[in-house]
């Protein structure tokens, strides 16, 4: 039986860096520095995980972005993902009414990134490897 992603779920992960913000970077004054978390639940047991970091306010655009890749997603097998990763990024990231919202960068890159994250982990589990 090939293993397929039967479901995609997102979440808004937030956390401060420090309450006086010491060790945060130079160049952003007040980072919350945040992650959209994603699961890929499959038709087996495994589950894959990703997550693609922020520095906070706009995190749940990520999610949302990440949401609304999730239909192009169910329904593929892992090995047909994995067998051409290349297909699989332009898939994700030049869809015709998704692609303005950042071509070659932005939010559908930041959440392609956590999916592509999720399907490693997937992928290396199905192998039984370290990731």
């Amino acid at each position: 039986m090939s293993l397929e992603i039967t479901a995609v779920a997102a979440r808004d992960i937030r956390f401060p860096t420090s309450r006086s913000w010491a060790g945060s970077d130079a160049m952003h004054a007040d980072p919350d520095y945040s992650a959209a978390y994603v699961t890929l639940r499959t038709n087996g047991s495994l589950e894959g995980h990703g997550l693609t970091f922020t520095l906070g306010r706009g995190n749940e655009l990520c999610v949302a972005a990440v949401q609304s890749l999730a239909p192009m997603l169910v329904g593929l097998s892992v090995e047909e993902i994995v067998e051409d990763f290349g297909s699989f990024w332009r898939r994700l990231t030049s869809d015709s009414q998704l692609r303005w919202i950042g071509p070659e960068k932005g939010v559908i890159h930041l959440a392609t990134a956590a999916v592509v994250n999720a399907v490693w982990d997937l992928y290396a589990k199905m192998r039984d490897k370290p990731l």
